[in-house]
């Protein structure tokens, strides 16, 4: 961690906080076993970190159906799932938010997930209390990697995005996060950093549990 003094934190929600990313490559297998979809599970890694109106027209291209009929489908499996407990928060991730809390530091979540799905979702688990702001992939026109959502996060907490520490696992989250000036920590989940993405956050960590220690150094 450079010596800059960090005002704010900046959080992705799904693969970071949320361990929603199994769950949700699970309910495209299985809307895509449903309607014969070939090579589902590669348009779904494809499309982590985007937003609903970007998913909705890829889904469209490829496969020429109602992208809302499907995503609709896969939404109610992936509900049913939430309603079962198989969707928690990740580890540490309260922890951290409470840490960041204690030393004064503004948070914010910057999610490609609809805010009713956001709310909703965080809400149950206990965890949306802890964000100052919260701006969802339907409050922007344009879906990460763009880095619309990061500014518009920076902005609504007061804070120049050159003091902000942005937290993301995703390719497109990262690609994002950095466009927009952050101080960009990397957290892999499901995705591994290939080689072009290694280049491009300023630190990758483990898990959680590191960010925390890197506030401590």
């Amino acid at each position: 961690m450079p010596d800059t003094k960090f005002e704010a934190a900046i959080f992705d929600m799904d693969g970071l906080i949320l361990d929603s990313e199994r769950a949700v490559l699970d309910c495209w297998d299985i809307v895509g076993e449903r309607h014969g979809l070939e090579g589902i599970r590669e348009f779904a890694y494809s499309v982590i970190g985007r937003n609903v109106v970007d998913t909705n027209r890829m889904f469209g291209e490829r496969y020429g159906l109602d992208p809302v009929a499907i995503r609709t489908e896969k939404r109610q499996i992936f509900k049913e799932r939430f309603a079962q407990g198989l969707v928690t928060l990740k580890p540490y991730s309260v922890e951290l938010l409470e840490k960041m809390k204690s030393i004064g530091m503004k948070t914010a979540l910057a999610s490609s997930s609809s805010r009713e799905d956001v709310v909703g979702e965080l809400g149950a688990l206990g965890a949306l209390q802890y964000f100052d702001a919260v701006i969802c992939g339907d409050q922007v026109t344009k879906s990460k990697p763009d880095p619309e959502i990061f500014l518009k996060a920076a902005d609504m907490l007061g804070v120049a995005p050159s003091c902000c520490i942005g937290l993301e696992d995703s390719f497109n989250g990262v690609r994002a996060c950095k466009a927009a000036g952050l101080y960009t920590v990397m957290v892999p989940d499901i995705l591994q950093p290939d080689d072009e993405i290694k280049k491009i956050p300023d630190i990758i960590v483990g898990s959680l549990a590191d960010v925390i220690k890197l506030l401590d150094s």
